[in-house]
């Protein structure tokens, strides 16, 4: 017989969870073993309270089984990274940034290349690892001030993990929200419309006196190398330009990825420069230039590049599965929103919760996942569009993780460019001018009602 499982066990588990976590964030271990830990945890405890192994399983696989079309959108976009690296498309892009950055504002450039490439590649990581670093060599060259360097390329970079339709995070937002991606990014266009407008603005009168005069030897050395090594060519540019078109067409974003690795590949066999050993490498584990030179500046991608953020995304949905199957934390749900009297209010705690989970548990999936799937019956019942919450998210735990010192974006940006999260974080606008802007249209009513009378 099944026993309620009381709030105490509820605070325990959560504690255990959390404390798992960070431990093997602290230890340098994925957030993955810390979620494996709990997984085993929480199910000795619903076992403890009368669920059998197999209901146990059951709620672990549906959990999977809601994210599975994320797990294989992940995937795909990291054989595409490697192939678009090893093709040309990366390298015609970055090509193309820096052959107009003569005579440009340095900060602005920086901030529109970033956002251009986020949008293509959907990480941020990603980008800020590849152009981002180049970027950051050439500013150093020209002294440029690092923290506004800096916060310039992590507002372009989050620019697309927030709105790209490749975005491992707005993809897992749709699914755990049950909304449609394009409308979705449709939808999150009117909240990021007016901050990229105010952040550019921003970055070209604090750049004004950062712009490059004239052929500059480093931005010259790169674009060399660039052509030497790699065909760049508007070509080349073709198969995102398909799944970015496909997408708005609301085509499936699987679809969508599949066309894009078709058009791909018939790219790079077109080019016959590599063998069929050279091109599966590059999908699987990810290319590598043989000179170290290039390879500094361009190399990765490939199926295990997505290794990590796949088994996260399993195990958070597992997770969640069980909490979702026993009800458990709905209780600690329905008392944070209790006193919520309008869509301003509804939005400020949806941001806040997703936001304080990224803070607590170091993980950008949890702070999607738990919100956006506990969060759906009280957004139905204040008549407010998922598209909202799914928007909401997005605004709030999404763009905000790299200001957290101890999760693993804010970590990895630190030790990327070797400059304290304080230092940058003044600049990088567009990671709080977003939550910012997300609930002052919350606070205004501008938000997408349930099935009629849409406004934003």
């Amino acid at each position: 017989m099944k026993k309620t499982i009381g709030m105490p066990w509820t605070y325990g588990t959560l504690f255990v969870m959390l404390f798992s976590i960070l431990l093997s964030i602290q230890l340098g271990y994925s957030a993955y073993y810390g979620l494996m830990i709990s997984i085993i945890f929480i199910g000795a405890v619903v076992h403890s309270h009368g669920y059998t192994p197999k209901e146990i399983a059951n709620m672990l696989g549906k959990g999977i089984k809601s994210a599975w079309i994320v797990l294989v959108v992940m995937a795909l976009i990291g054989i595409l990274i490697g192939l678009w690296m090893m093709g040309g498309t990366i390298p015609t892009m970055m090509y193309l940034g820096f052959r107009y950055l003569s005579d440009l504002n340095f900060i602005l450039a920086a901030f529109l290349i970033t956002s251009m490439v986020s949008m293509v590649l959907g990480t941020s990581l990603g980008t800020m690892g590849t152009v981002g670093m180049a970027l950051v060599g050439i500013g150093k060259g020209l002294s440029i001030p690092l923290p506004l360097l800096v916060g310039a390329i992590v507002s372009g970079g989050y620019f697309g993990d927030r709105s790209s339709p490749m975005s491992s995070s707005a993809n897992l937002t749709a699914v755990v929200t049950e909304t449609k991606l394009p409308d979705n990014l449709r939808h999150m266009a009117a909240t990021i419309t007016p901050v990229f407008i105010l952040c550019t603005i921003f970055y070209a009168i604090a750049g004004r006196f950062y712009a490059v005069h004239g052929p500059n030897p480093e931005i010259m050395e790169l674009q060399h190398m660039l052509a030497t090594y790699f065909p760049i060519h508007w070509m080349m540019l073709i198969p995102p330009l398909m799944i970015m078109v496909m997408a708005i067409f609301r085509f499936p974003m699987l679809h969508s990825l599949i066309v894009g690795l078709l058009a791909s590949l018939g790219i790079i066999l077109f080019q016959q420069q590599f063998s069929f050993s050279q091109i599966l490498e590059a999908a699987l584990l990810g290319f590598q230039h043989p000179i170290p030179e290039v390879s500094a500046i361009l190399s990765g991608g490939g199926l295990l590049s997505m290794k990590n953020v796949i088994l996260i995304i399993a195990s958070s949905t597992a997770l969640n599965g069980i909490l979702d199957g026993t009800r458990m934390i709905e209780p600690l749900i329905h008392k944070f929103i209790a006193k919520t009297k309008n869509s301003g209010d509804l939005i400020l705690r949806t941001s806040f919760l997703s936001f304080i989970i990224a803070v607590i548990t170091c993980n950008q999936t949890l702070a999607v996942i738990i919100p956006g799937k506990f969060l759906q019956k009280v957004f139905r019942e204040h008549q407010i569009s998922l598209n909202t919450l799914a928007r909401t998210i997005a605004d709030s735990g999404i763009v905000l993780v790299p200001l957290i010192p101890w999760n693993v974006n804010g970590v990895i940006i630190t030790a990327m460019f070797g400059i304290s999260i304080s230092a940058f974080a003044p600049y990088a606008l567009l990671t709080y001018l977003t939550p910012l802007c997300t609930l002052a249209f919350g606070y205004m009513g501008l938000v997408k009602k349930d099935c009629v009378n849409v406004s934003l």
